[in-house]
């Protein structure tokens, strides 16, 4: 049984190409975990072995290595790096207690940096920072650069020796000796006042000029970066294997247990879990991947108690009860079988029936729903459909299982649009997710430019009236109605109220006058989108005692609203979203640039170190491709969020233009009709 005092649960984070997974890989290797170093170029990465991450020789899906190193038990989670991917980085920090945040010595602090940096910060890791690549031909010291963006507390316990091709290794400040050099002296110094504002009793003791024994340094040091106050830098290079057991070391000494974690907060309560060994159990689906022949293998974090293989568990999250057959430890793609998870513990779950990623696992008589993991919102989306006929099932299928593996990844059928809609964290993250339909359910698609959800509204009140009398020899249908519209304030919908007096229509054909209404709205005139923020009065009609009927009022009902809207002068609406951009700060100029061109309203502007935050509201018609805009222009450096804000009404120059369009679009005539 693993002593839970001696479990470290490590997440690596850094922007994409900063050298992450060949970290993880040489940390494998200097354990012995391995007898070989795994480098993703050449196809050997033990964390990256998916079909189109070989293809590919990027990380796009988490992966773990569970290994040993000096008797402690290290569970490594390797996430991608891309913010494409950054749902399964929300995935490994819910299940890790602690994070290396990686940084390219070339590079420096890149846009992922920060945004790794923040999302480890809001899950209250312990955080180490290890400058990588220090023998690549830019490589430089990023201190003052890193403490300037990152913020305060992030102080250096190492002094590298030279970079780029003279870079030979590092000097460890708490073990160098007397006479100490400058870099030396300069980073014990900074180190001591770091501490001194950690700790009150540490700066008493600092500022006295009383001697601080190194067993004192050591103390405060690990309860400030446990405390989320200290971050310590490590420079390495992961392929030239300088730098990684110092890393192995400082992870043991300043990152704590499972049991030093706070207590869990339950979702439905206000309960605190207390982390204990010999607890109930209490467990959280943090990852499930889906495997041909195998089927979904559920990853789980046991936070409290113990799992043991033939358990039966509590599914707290949808109430039903599961058998727990088989347990595996992790090693890449290799999986052992193993009896039991003790806390916290990380494992491979099989053949789980009704549990999916964000459940959470515990005892009937001690149940506990978790949090479940937050995933960042899809910013793209693109129209899907089967490249072959026949495929809808598999189609369907396909789609449903990438969703569970990943949450940051959803789908719906539009009937509006009559299109599939996928949505993502940008182009890479659905070009990867096409790729996975290929590779693991055979199924083809083919990506189409996705409609734009137009709306019509009014200007102007109008009436009008709606007839709908017909006579055919016996009984016919006799039903008329007069109808005024009004538009309402933008957002408000739809209304309808009955407003006759003296019964000229029987109160059981109002009902169906309503029906018609509603359903003439979903397709105005103007270019047959719905018609929205409008009131809809009906005050007046006639009726037949014998040739009245429901479906006679209910259609015209109908022909009332499409007369009363061409009255009151249509127009058109666009969605609007608030689109927010984040860029290197040399970039905001072309940036501003680009939105405006765009029609955009510049909302605000932020900066922070060396990048750059712009907030605008654009027409989604204009955001189409902008992922690959945004890359060019940064060169990769960018990101960007979009969520629906509200609707406006297109310029008319533009209507004018996109109306025939969206008439065709939608199987209409194409004559042009006027606003």
């Amino acid at each position: 049984m693993q002593d839970v005092r001696k479990i470290r649960n490590v997440t690596l984070l850094g922007h994409a190409g900063c050298g992450k997974t060949s970290l993880g890989e040489s940390l494998l290797f200097h354990a012995g975990a391995t007898t070989r170093l795994g480098r993703v170029d050449d196809g050997t990465s033990i964390l990256d072995f998916y079909p189109e991450e070989l293809e590919r020789k990027s990380t796009f899906t988490l992966s773990l290595a569970s290994f040993v190193w000096e008797g402690h038990w290290f569970n490594l989670i390797d996430p991608p790096g891309f913010l494409d991917f950054a749902g399964d980085v929300s995935s490994a920090l819910r299940a890790a207690d602690c994070s290396i945040l990686v940084i390219h010595a070339g590079e420096g602090v890149q846009v992922g940096t920060e945004v790794y940096w923040d999302m480890a910060s809001r899950q209250g890791h312990s955080r180490i920072l290890f400058v990588n690549q220090m023998g690549c031909e830019n490589a430089r010291d990023r201190l003052s650069e890193v403490r300037e963006t990152l913020g305060d507390g992030i102080v250096a316990l190492q002094v590298p020796t030279g970079a780029g091709i003279s870079f030979e290794g590092i000097t460890e400040v708490l073990k160098a000796k007397e006479p100490y050099s400058n870099e030396i002296l300069q980073a014990r110094e900074q180190l001591l006042e770091t501490l001194s504002e950690f700790s009150d009793s540490f700066a008493e003791k600092y500022l006295e000029g009383k001697e601080i024994s190194p067993e004192e340094i050591l103390k405060t040091l690990k309860e400030g970066v446990q405390a989320g106050k200290i971050f310590p830098l490590l420079y390495g290079d992961a392929l030239q294997g300088k730098g990684i057991k110092e890393l192995l070391s400082a992870i043991i000494a300043f990152f704590g247990s499972p049991l030093d974690i706070s207590p869990l907060k339950c979702q439905d309560s206000e309960n605190l879990i207390q982390v204990k060994p010999d607890g109930p159990l209490v467990g959280l689906i943090f990852k499930t991947v889906s495997e041909p022949h195998i089927g979904e293998i559920s990853y789980i974090r046991v936070f409290s108690g113990e799992l043991r293989a033939g358990m039966e568990v509590w599914n707290a999250s949808n109430g039903t009860t599961e058998k727990v057959s088989q347990i595996f430890s992790v090693f890449g793609r290799e999986r052992k079988e193993i009896p039991s998870v003790p806390t916290g513990g990380i494992a491979a779950l099989v053949k789980l029936r009704n549990t999916t990623t964000g459940h959470t696992l515990c005892e009937k008589n001690h149940p506990c729903k978790l949090l479940p993991v937050e995933y960042p919102r899809p910013s793209i989306y693109e129209a899907v459909v089967p490249k072959t006929r026949g495929d809808e099932e598999r189609f369907s299928e396909a789609l449903s299982k990438l969703r569970i593996e990943d949450p940051s990844f959803t789908f719906h059928y539009n009937p509006e649009l009559k299109q599939y809609l996928i949505y993502g964290l940008g182009e890479q993250h659905l070009n990867i997710i096409q790729m996975k339909m290929k590779k693991k359910f055979n199924v083809e698609v083919v990506i189409q430019k996705p409609k734009v959800p137009y709306r019509e509204t009014i200007r102007k009140t109008a009436e009008a009236m709606g007839k709908y009398v017909r006579q055919s020899g016996g009984r016919g249908q006799y039903g008329i109605c007069f109808l005024r519209v009004r538009p309402l304030a933008r957002g408000a919908g739809f209304e309808f109220s009955n407003d006759i007096f003296g019964g000229a229509i029987p109160n059981t054909f109002i009902p169906s006058v309503e029906t018609g209404v509603r359903k003439a709205i979903d397709k105005g005139v103007l270019a047959g989108c719905p018609i929205v923020d409008i009131h809809v009065s009906l005050f007046d009609g006639k009726y037949h005692p014998v040739d009245s009927s429901n479906i006679a009022f209910e259609i015209a009902g109908s022909m009332g609203l499409k007369a009363a809207e061409e009255q009151a002068e249509p127009y058109l609406l666009e969605p609007i979203y608030t689109v927010e951009v984040t860029v290197p700060e040399e970039n905001m100029g072309d940036i501003i640039g680009d939105l405006n061109a765009r029609r955009a309203k510049i909302l605000g502007m932020d900066s922070r170190g060396k990048t750059s935050t712009v907030k605008a509201q654009v027409p989604l018609a204009e955001m189409y491709k902008y992922a690959n805009v945004l890359k060019s222009i940064t060169r990769g450096r960018g990101l960007y969020s979009m969520e629906f804000s509200h609707y406006e009404e297109v310029p008319r120059e533009l209507a004018i233009r996109l109306i025939p369009e969206i008439r065709k679009e939608r199987g209409i005539d194409t004559a042009v009709k006027e606003e």
